[in-house]
């Protein structure tokens, strides 16, 4: 009777561990989803003479042709282009309001990611 009861125990304190692994499993997916979609230390920041809207309309479909799920959104006092990488972090590129045009500011995902869309901003500049 008491290896009975020392087995159900066991059997009870392994249910009620699951259901608190599963909240950490689950905290841990999202925080690891959640930090993808934040840019991290920018890589890069160039000026150009062309409004945020004129150079956001030159890069995106760059990107698009890199990156066919690569998208623009409006952020404040800009864009936001975003290229999603199903193994690493996104390759994001912020386009703000400058003085004389605007500020195009890079952030790689990763080392993985090669410089093609960078390369592709950069061609926007001029």
């Amino acid at each position: 009777m008491g290896a009975r009861l020392a087995r159900m125990q066991r059997i009870h304190n392994g249910q009620l561990q699951m259901p608190m692994f599963r909240t950490f499993l689950a905290f841990a997916l999202v925080a690891g989803l959640t930090g993808c979609a934040t840019p991290g230390k920018p890589t890069a920041s160039k000026l150009t003479h062309k409004s945020p809207q004129q150079y956001a309309a030159c890069v995106l479909p760059k990107w698009q042709a890199l990156a066919p799920q690569a998208t623009q959104k409006s952020i404040a006092h800009g864009y936001r282009l975003t290229a999603p990488s199903a193994v690493a972090s996104d390759d994001v590129l912020d386009v703000i309001d400058s003085h004389d045009g605007s500020r195009a500011t890079f952030y790689k995902g990763s080392f993985l990611s090669g410089d093609k869309l960078r390369q592709a901003a950069r061609e926007c500049l001029d």
